[in-house]
């Protein structure tokens, strides 16, 4: 069977983020996505406006279920929207330590709006020594630690027990668009590339989604960090852009397909 990454995240109606973006990626990566709806939403390419969480022990029935019949070889966290729902999400997955769990710690949207109730925040952090690799922005990074500076944020969520922190620079100025990646706090990955024109729905579900892509077909973290930065690139180059001037949606599968014919 393909690699099977176990996906928790929220639908996004408008098919830029969440949800869609976890399985567009994973299936344009050669995997097969398994999800877990943790929330239903309110948006459009511009902004959310509502959400409503899932109940927190019906997705622990959802996963369990899906972990007792198909051989998930990595889990992906986006929205989990309450600390109730990530301590369930966490709970549910103690019997299975032994697979990489991408966290794409998901606070709101880049379109704006909030992803996101207020007790989430101390509930991820608790969670960090159970991931393998987080994938925070800027903004996510310094909501996280508490602090504004970057490096101060990177040593707080390490101390917490985050080993490995993949952070996005998309949010910061400039026109180039800087990617770290830390390991047990030190700076293993440092890559600089161009702006985009643009603004765009769904980047940071589709690096991470394509993250966990690359860890369940048994990719070392860092071939699978540079995989999925190459994806999420040749996706946002050939985006769709909205009518009504919103954000610009990933075209994930088209762009691969593409690359590879």
């Amino acid at each position: 069977m393909r690699p099977v990454t176990l996906c928790f995240s929220g639908l996004d109606p408008s098919g830029g983020a969440g949800l869609q973006a976890d399985i567009e990626s994973i299936s344009a990566l050669g995997g097969h996505a398994a999800v877990i709806a943790t929330a239903l939403t309110v948006q459009d390419s511009q902004r959310v406006y509502d959400f409503q969480l899932t109940a927190p022990e019906f997705m622990r029935e959802q996963a369990l279920r899906v972990l007792a019949d198909l051989p998930v070889a990595c889990i992906k966290l986006g929205m989990l929207g309450s600390a109730a729902a990530a301590r369930t999400v966490f709970e549910s997955l103690h019997a299975f330590r032994h697979l990489p769990v991408v966290l794409d710690p998901v606070l709101s949207a880049n379109s704006g709006g909030n992803l996101a109730q207020q007790d989430l925040r101390d509930a991820l952090l608790a969670a960090l020594p159970l991931t393998t690799i987080i994938t925070p922005n800027s903004v996510e990074a310094r909501l996280l630690a508490g602090c504004d500076d970057l490096t101060e944020a990177v040593a707080r969520l390490t101390e917490v027990g985050a080993e490995n922190i993949w952070l996005k620079g998309g949010h910061e100025p400039g026109d180039q668009l800087i990617n770290r990646l830390y390991c047990k706090g030190e700076l293993m990955l440092r890559s600089s590339l161009p702006r985009l024109e643009g603004e765009f729905h769904g980047s940071g579900c589709t690096l991470a989604a394509a993250l966990a892509a690359g860890l369940a077909s048994g990719m070392p973290l860092l071939a699978a960090v540079e995989q999925s930065q190459h994806f999420v690139t040749a996706a946002l180059t050939k985006a769709d852009r909205p009518r009504n001037q919103g954000q610009w949606l990933p075209r994930r599968i088209h762009s691969v397909w593409n690359a590879n014919s």
